[in-house]
């Protein structure tokens, strides 16, 4: 691969990181870490699957209905 074409790609992922990071910024959410056991994100990942979201949405669901019931 050319040097070249080396740079321009590179410059390419570091505007889609330039652009993703803005999006980020602009929302008004906070990123966190979660650890969970691995058989219970293999039944987050099912669910997720099953209704065709994310495993972030099925995750803020599930939380979201916890603290609605709590």
């Amino acid at each position: 691969m050319s040097r070249r074409k080396i740079t321009e790609e590179a410059e390419a992922e570091q505007a889609q990181t330039d652009q993703n990071d803005a999006e980020s910024q602009s929302t008004d959410r906070t990123q966190l870490t979660q650890r969970m056991p691995d058989d219970l994100l293999d039944d987050v990942d099912v669910l997720a699957e099953e209704l065709g979201m994310s495993r972030n949405a099925a995750i803020n669901m599930l939380v979201k209905q916890g603290l609605d019931g709590f």
